[in-house]
């Protein structure tokens, strides 16, 4: 999410995603345009493993 859209989730207001549901891993997740962003990971309350790769600033 963009900051405006990551503010949003946090307050509990409406908001735009970009990215979905997957069932299976791994997942490639590419920004739409150039800014910075806030990977959101809300799930049931069981377990997740996740990694992050890549070039980061």
């Amino acid at each position: 999410m963009d900051a405006d859209n990551y503010q949003a989730y946090l307050d509990g207001d409406e908001y735009e995603l970009y990215g979905g549901f997957w069932e299976t891993s791994p997942v490639a997740l590419e920004v739409p345009y150039d800014d910075y962003w806030y990977l959101v990971i809300d799930s049931y309350s069981g377990r997740i493993k996740y990694w992050l790769n890549g070039p980061f600033d």
